[in-house]
């Protein structure tokens, strides 16, 4: 799949940017970040740092703005239709799990975005929940902007190590 990728982005490098804030965004909003790994963002992210298409101080903003906006999407879902997502047969019969989780995240709350950020198995699926939970859109709006920013800063140190060495 990675060759498809790399061969668009070489005959398109004008579209780079796009590529970077779309698998940014679809590995962070619930609907797709649960089979759109983060793998792919971060060899997308070193392909394009490594071919010397985009420079590091314009990947990381794009893909900080991509991630955030994954992050408020499933945040959203998770307010407008969370509720009525959690009344259905399949997660009925999660229910104890769902609340167990939603107790968790009632406690901890902001702190659950910035840990959550750094944790791929659970990066798309915190909002959603946070978006059912109590939690008010202003904090975690601001929760989620330092977990981007924290986030940003370490793939801007995974990228140059990581193309330093491969490139």
């Amino acid at each position: 799949m990675f060759d498809n990728i790399e061969s668009f982005l070489t005959q398109n490098s004008e579209l780079a940017w796009i590529a970077i804030f779309v698998f940014a965004f679809m590995e962070s909003f619930i609907l797709s970040g649960l089979l759109v790994s983060s793998v792919i963002l971060f060899s997308v992210c070193v392909f394009v740092f490594n071919m010397e298409i985009l420079p590091l101080y314009a990947i990381v903003p794009i893909a900080i703005l991509g991630a955030h906006s994954g992050d408020m999407s499933g945040f959203y879902f998770g307010k407008t239709v969370g509720s009525k997502l959690l009344q259905t047969k399949f997660l009925k019969k999660r229910e104890k799990t769902i609340n167990r989780a939603q107790r968790f995240l009632d406690k901890t709350g902001s702190y659950t975005v910035i840990t959550g950020r750094f944790i791929p198995a659970v990066r798309p699926i915190v909002p959603f929940l946070l978006g059912i939970s109590d939690l008010k859109p202003v904090r975690f709006y601001i929760a989620d902007i330092i977990a981007c920013s924290l986030w940003g800063a370490a793939l801007a140190l995974l990228v140059s190590g990581v193309g330093s060495v491969i490139g």
